[in-house]
């Protein structure tokens, strides 16, 4: 029996919205209800995953902060960017491969 797959093997999990990503932002504690407003006001479905308990550095100066992650197809990035700078937040944003992300 052949241990090779029928199928080709792919870098990427790709759909008819492009790659599909992991998003991680991270703000603020304080401004966590201003992001999720934000990120409920995208034309798609967006189910994150909430995780306290991280640090920003702002001004030189280590902040409580929370995670906010959930993934997302590449198609999404420009409206979840545009939704995101309405609201005027400080935020960090981290893009990775859902792939990547599966396999860490």
């Amino acid at each position: 029996m052949s241990s090779r797959s029928a199928y080709p093997i792919s870098n990427l999990l790709k759909g008819v919205e492009g790659e599909l990503l992991s998003l991680r932002i991270t703000v603020e504690a304080y401004l966590l209800e201003e992001l999720l407003e934000a990120l409920a006001e995208c034309p798609f479905p967006i189910n994150p995953e909430i995780r306290h308990h991280a640090e920003l550095i702002v001004d030189g100066q280590h902040r409580p902060a929370v995670h906010v992650e959930f993934p997302a197809w590449r198609s999404w990035i420009p409206a979840i960017e545009d939704h995101i700078a309405r609201q005027d937040l400080r935020e960090q944003i981290q893009v990775t491969s859902m792939l990547e992300e599966i396999r860490a």
